[in-house]
């Protein structure tokens, strides 16, 4: 009992055998003396005790019992499943009545089973006391504070870059549906994964036929793998603190293991002829004729993706201003971008137009997702590209081509063109930081293009000039 009082432990008479027997494996079992050492040390930093905060009145005139964490003087409230009313509080201390109260029982044995937590954890002093709180609570639920589920966050990092509307985040989505196909048990943990995991699920992978009955290409392979290690690496990243030497994923499963390398991709860039041939043919069906106009508002618009497509928002002063959504969640400057439309484009933001007036274009209603946007302008220009003749032909092929035009047909210089498209050169982050965006760079580099593809002869003139 003098142990108890000397570290501000309650006691109750009636569980003296806890600390009898938590004395006797300390002075009889070798091992067992270093914990309670520990338990000794930590709990005059550490300590938890129950107390009923008399603000918190609810409105049947009851109060929750909370649990106090305290760490280095600052305190964390844990609720408990015990409400209790004024009968059962000492109305002088407005504290737990202790004798012939079975809810402070309970509580005296859940308070010494953190208390001998807290003599299990090596690294407690690292802790503040939410953090700890936060601990303890996973603790008392049974949850491992070690043990994350890789599924459970998987899909939770897919499902909010999604919801960014970030089309990668269905790539998370499908690259986790795969790697559970593979696994076969939805309870697998990060600690789990390891380096024979991954060369089994690239194997697997390899041996399974494709939608169009084929084999998986090592660009496949490569996209699976790649976008598991980088779901990995941002749950390490999340939950490991080096700083205060708190890392609950310790595995480098990747580091054991080499990802196939991808092969060189495909050009996917069109000639001149053929994007002309996109804008001239004419189909009376709509969905086609719907996914030749996207591709051709694309290429009018540098580029522009389906995302942004779908999401961007009324025109200003005869511009498009828009944040990419694809890697606005990595740079400072949000991938702000601000695009002219060309007198090419009007009859496009005419016939697309929301007249609502709450977006530029109206294919949010037309699709109920972006991601269904993509997928059916992908679908439909299958059918353009067949009877343009060019076979599996890409949305994404809008943007390739404009690049490719601007660099090789319009002599645009490199460093413009990736401008154009939005892309930052990371040796020269902290130069751009210095330099005001010139919009009318971008301005010129898409009329020159623009002139080349759709007033051909003028625009070698141009390009020339």
């Amino acid at each position: 009992m003098r142990f108890c009082i000397l570290h501000g432990f309650s006691y109750s008479a009636n569980y003296d055998y806890i600390w009898r027997e938590m004395f006797y494996n300390c002075f009889t079992k070798k091992e067992q003396h270093c914990e309670i050492s520990n338990f000794v040390k930590h709990t005059i930093m550490a300590t938890v005790n129950h107390t009923i905060l008399k603000h918190q009145k609810k409105s049947d005139n009851t109060w929750n019992v909370k649990l106090r964490i305290t760490q280095n003087r600052q305190s964390a409230y844990l609720p408990t499943r015990h409400y209790v009313s004024m009968e059962m509080i000492n109305k002088k201390t407005f504290e737990l009545k202790e004798r012939n109260n079975p809810i402070y029982d309970s509580l005296v044995i859940e308070e010494a089973r953190i208390r001998q937590e807290f003599s299990r954890m090596e690294n407690l002093d690292s802790y503040n006391a939410k953090q700890l709180a936060e601990y303890i609570d996973n603790f008392l639920k049974g949850k491992s504070n070690t043990k994350i589920n890789l599924f459970d966050y998987g899909y939770l990092f897919a499902q909010k870059a999604i919801d960014a509307g970030r089309s990668i985040g269905t790539t998370y989505k499908i690259t986790m549906s795969k790697f559970e196909s593979f696994v076969g048990d939805r309870n697998f943990s990060f600690t789990d994964l390891t380096s024979s995991h991954l060369k089994q699920f690239e194997a697997w992978l390899r041996s399974n036929k494709t939608r169009n009955g084929g084999v998986m290409t090592d660009t496949g392979v490569c996209l699976y793998l790649t976008t598991l290690h980088t779901i990995f690496q941002n749950g390490k990243k999340e939950f490991n603190d080096e700083e205060r030497n708190l890392i609950r994923i310790p595995n480098s499963p990747f580091s054991a293991y080499t990802i196939p390398k991808n092969n060189p991709t495909t050009k996917k860039a069109l000639s001149v002829e053929q994007i002309r041939s996109i804008i001239e043919f004419e189909t009376n069906e709509i969905a086609p004729m719907i996914a030749r106009d996207v591709f051709v508002m694309s290429f009018l618009m540098i580029g522009m993706n389906t995302v942004d497509m779908y999401y961007l928002g009324k025109p200003n002063l005869g511009r498009f201003d828009y944040e990419r959504r694809k890697t606005k969640g990595r740079r400072e400057d949000k991938a702000f971008i601000s695009i002219k439309h060309e007198p090419e484009l009007l009859p496009y933001i005419e016939r697309y137009k929301d007249l609502v007036g709450d977006r530029a274009f109206n294919f949010f209603m037309r699709y109920k997702s972006h991601i269904e946007f993509n997928r059916l302008i992908n679908f439909h220009l299958k059918t353009v590209g067949k009877a343009v003749g060019i076979p599996d032909l890409t949305f994404y092929s809008a943007r390739h081509s404009w690049a490719t035009i601007a660099r090789n047909n319009c002599g645009i210089s490199v460093d413009d063109v990736a401008s154009c498209l939005n892309h930052v050169n990371s040796e020269r982050k902290v130069t751009d930081i210095y330099i005001k965006k010139d919009w009318s760079i971008i301005d010129r580099a898409n009329r020159k293009v623009l002139d080349f593809v759709f007033h051909k002869e003028e625009g070698k003139e141009k390009a020339g000039g």
